[in-house]
């Protein structure tokens, strides 16, 4: 089993995970959750489908809550099912870290278990995390599957990017946008929780419509806290003449522990922005071309980073298209 690898569903959106597992319902996404309703009733499950959205919006959430549907097991028993595969980046033995993509062996060893008979005379499910970090060898044996699809198989790509993916693959999949969720939605299911009020519209408005988002926050006091800094330095370099905004990021920049340490320092700050920009893109139409293209430019530089590319020079450089 070396290629596969394996997530347990309840480490992250738990608690989205525990309201459809009780409920069978789901946080936004009407128009998607509708779709599959219909499709569950009337036994019509296709091949593939791409779930796109960003991180924490719900797109595992919901592919792991179909897969517990179409297999007719219980959301909290999917490792168990032999049926069931979740597939995405391994981690390097030396560094403790996750590859940058997904393996051609990976793929290949899926395709076999899917070509396979169902080990209980059923329905097959395969979710691809992170399908955007296919690399050309992986994402063609991806293909061979789409091409020739086995029977009684449904596959979810999840993405924060469809753009990324093979045309070929693309054009495969039934795509579903996933749409930041309502501020209210979110805050009306988090005070079933007794959570104080202000503390979750805070939360809310730094998760940006990402449910996800919003229930880690309020669990993680370190991480709320640091994304209350990043959005008030995120503020000043907006605001700033350039020359200040080196200054302004100083103080990760000359992180002591060296170039690793600060490229690990800078992936959740470049998260952060890039939902920071997305939300000025909704609030502002006139901004949303600028603001598209400094996103496109720090997931670029998030490429880089995974790279032997300078840390201070690539952000250097990103500051400018602020």
């Amino acid at each position: 089993m070396a290629g596969l690898y394996f997530f347990n569903v309840c480490q992250n959106n738990s608690f989205l995970v525990s309201y459809l597992h009780k409920n069978m319902q789901f946080i936004g996404q009407s128009h998607i959750t509708s779709f599959f309703d219909l499709a569950l009733n009337e036994q019509q499950m296709g091949l593939s489908y791409c779930f796109v959205g960003p991180n924490q919006i719900g797109k595992r959430t919901l592919a792991n809550w179909l897969a517990s549907q179409i297999l007719n097991v219980e959301i909290e028993k999917l490792l168990a099912n032999p049926d069931y595969y979740y597939l995405t980046r391994l981690e390097d033995e030396k560094t403790g870290k996750k590859k940058k993509d997904i393996s051609a062996e990976q793929t290949r060893e899926l395709k076999e278990k899917l070509y396979n008979r169902s080990w209980l005379n059923g329905h097959k499910v395969a979710i691809i995390d992170e399908a955007e970090l296919l690399n050309e060898e992986s994402g063609n044996a991806l293909l061979k599957i789409l091409e020739e699809p086995p029977q009684k198989c449904s596959i979810f790509l999840l993405t924060e990017n469809d753009a990324s993916l093979l045309p070929t693959i693309r054009s495969r999949c039934q795509v579903f946008q996933f749409v930041p969720v309502d501020d209210k939605e979110i805050e009306n299911f988090l005070e079933k929780e007794s959570i104080d009020k202000d503390k979750i519209k805070e939360a809310i408005g730094l998760s940006w419509g990402r449910p996800g988002k919003a229930k880690e926050l309020l669990e993680n006091k370190e991480l709320f806290d640091q994304y209350r800094a990043e959005k008030k330095r995120w503020q000043k370099i907006v605001n700033a003449p350039i020359y200040e905004r080196w200054q302004i990021m100083d103080d990760v920049l000359s992180e002591k522990g060296g170039v690793i340490k600060t490229k690990e320092k800078l992936d959740p700050i470049l998260d952060c922005w890039i939902m920071l920009w997305r939300g000025e893109m909704l609030e502002d139409e006139k901004k949303s071309v600028h603001s598209q293209t400094v996103i496109d430019e720090i997931k670029n530089i998030k490429n880089l980073l995974a790279t032997n590319v300078n840390p201070r020079l690539a952000i250097e450089s990103l500051l400018t298209k602020f």
